[in-house]
Parts: structure tokens; sequence; C-alpha cells
């Protein structure tokens, strides 16, 4: 990886850990909310481009499409949350969302730069990824995966905004013990069942936790007319992920039968996929139906940005096995 590449990706990294922190100062110093918040945005902006550049390099010196190992997913998940955040904020003049995408944004930098040093480097492309359906069927998926963290993160602020601040917490912690599982899969060599229970019986136990103590309702914290917004952000974000999805997972059936022979194969990464699917098309089906209240919608999103994780990470960390194992790193 050539020097400027390195500058460029340190560079959005940065970028996106001040921007967090700027964002951050602008929730404690109220006499300075909008000039702060307006700086974040500039670094968030800044970090855009420089990643921007950082992976049209990477792809001018690997001379193919730059998306083909786990570290260039990251590069290009980080740059999607970037800038649709940024598109978002302006759409909607958001003021809260900016810490929470940052955050993402420098939590995937740093799980990337935390990655085997082979994975930085540009190296030919495995048997299995030397096809055109590459491009086709990857990018769509990535996109998606961070249009459903977009959600998942304005879920968050809809449930404080709405006063359900158990609820927040208990999902917040069903996030922290995933990502932990995630991290101590790809850094460690701890027992792959110990991993998985962890991941799927922290997501379940907060969730469900989440959900009984939608009851309690803290009154000093409502702020009706943002959380109608951030539910709005919320719904538009599953609405541009979910065929962004639906596209990732039809070419990837045409790339299947092209390079294995057969368009579906129950391998879990794909069913995982289908999982994730289907609780996006859930939740778009009872937004539509207004068949429970905008805080249930929440908790669903923040449920299907899990699958998200556990389709996008989990797979490869959590050492559940299949065709896709040539995405593994150790």
């Amino acid at each position: 990886m050539s020097d400027l590449q390195v500058t460029l990706t340190n560079t959005a990294g940065i970028s996106s850990v001040i921007s967090f922190w700027v964002f951050v100062c602008s929730n404690a110093f109220k006499r300075w909310q909008n000039n702060l918040i307006r700086l974040g945005v500039i670094g968030i902006i800044v970090g855009f481009i420089s990643l921007t550049i950082a992976i049209v390099a990477r792809g001018i010196e690997a001379e193919r499409f730059p998306l083909a190992n786990l570290y260039e997913s990251l590069l290009w998940f980080a740059w999607a949350i970037m800038g649709t955040y940024l598109l978002f904020a302006k759409m909607y003049n958001l003021k809260q969302l900016g810490w929470l995408a940052s955050l993402t944004a420098a939590t995937m930098f740093l799980y990337g730069s935390w990655l085997p040093a082979g994975q930085h480097e540009i190296t030919p492309l495995v048997p299995a990824l030397v096809s055109y359906w590459r491009q086709i069927h990857v990018p769509p998926l990535i996109v998606s995966y961070a249009m459903f963290f977009l959600s998942g993160l304005s879920a968050f602020i809809q449930l404080w905004q709405s006063g359900h601040i158990r609820s927040v917490l208990f999902s917040a912690l069903a996030v922290v013990l995933s990502l932990l599982a995630v991290a101590l899969g790809t850094y460690t060599s701890i027992n792959s069942f110990y991993l998985q229970a962890l991941f799927v019986g922290g997501s379940l136990i907060g969730m469900l936790m989440a959900l009984f103590n939608l009851k309690h309702i803290n009154q000093k914290f409502i702020n009706r007319e943002k959380a109608d917004l951030y539910d709005e952000v919320e719904y538009r974000s599953i609405m541009v992920g979910f065929p962004l999805l639906t596209i990732g997972i039809i070419t990837g059936g045409l790339w299947a039968n092209h390079a294995w022979g057969t368009y579906w194969s129950w391998d879990p990464k794909e069913s995982m996929a289908l999982v994730a699917w289907l609780g996006n098309a859930a939740y778009i089906h009872l937004r539509i139906h207004k068949e429970c209240s905008a805080e249930k919608l929440s908790l669903v999103a923040i449920a299907n940005m899990l699958l998200t994780l556990l389709t996008y990470l989990g797979f490869n960390s959590l050492g559940f096995g299949g065709l896709h194992s040539y995405g593994k790193f150790k």
C-alpha cells in the first residue's frame, strides 16, 4: 500500500475521531452548539473526501475494483456511512446523528487498522473473486449495510427523544456485546461456540429487555418533534438500503450459479442475508400498515442493525464457516 493511501486513510480515520468528539462537545456546550456541529460536519466532509481519494488511489494501484477483502470492504463501509450521513444531514438538518455516524466510521477504521498486515496490502485475487460479478454484487451489499446501520443509529436517537432511556441503554448493551464478540473472534482464538453465544445471547437478552422496558418513560427527555424527525430518517434509510440488499442477494445468486453451478446453496452467509432481508421487509410492512408504535419500530430497526452486523462481520469472525470462508483472515 502506497504512502499516499496510508496518509489519506489515516486522515479519514483521524477526521472521524475528531468529528466524534466535536459532536459530543456540541451537546455539552449549548452556547456554541451550532458552530460545533458545523465544525463536526466539516470534519466528516474532510474524512469523506480523503477516503474517496484513498479508495480511488487503491483501485489505480491494484489495477482492479478495490473491493476484494475485509479491509477494503471496511473502507467502503466507512465511506458509505459518512456519505449517507452528509446527505441526510443536508436533507433533514440533523444535529444529533453526527456523533453516532462518526463513531461508527471511527470504529470501522480502528477495526480495520488492527487487521493482519496482509489485509492491508494489495495482493492477487483468490480464484473465487476473479469475476466481473464482484463489482456488481458487493458494492450494493456494503452500501445497504451502511444504510441499515444508519437506520439503527437513528432509532437510538428516536427512542431517546421519546423518553425511553432504559430501552436505549439495554439496546446499546446488546450492540456492545455483539461488537465485543466480533472483536474477540477477530483478534483472539477463543472457542467459536462461546463467541456465538455471546453475540446471539447478548443480542436477544438486550433487545428483549429493551422491549420490556418500553413502558418506562422519562418525561423530561421527551421531544416529540425530534423523535418524529429521527423516525423519518430511520425509515428513509431502510427504504434506501432494502432495494440495495435485494439487488445484492439477486446478483449473489447469479454469481453463485456462475461459480458453483447453483443459485442458492443455503450457505450460512447467504441464509443470514436472507434473514436480514426478511427483518427489514418486516419493518417496512409494520411501518406502512401502522401495526405498531414508532418506538417498537425503532427496536426493530436496531434488531435489523444487529442482523446486519452478524451478516457482514459475524460469519467470518465467529466461526460459522460456509462457502464464503474465503473472506476469513486467519
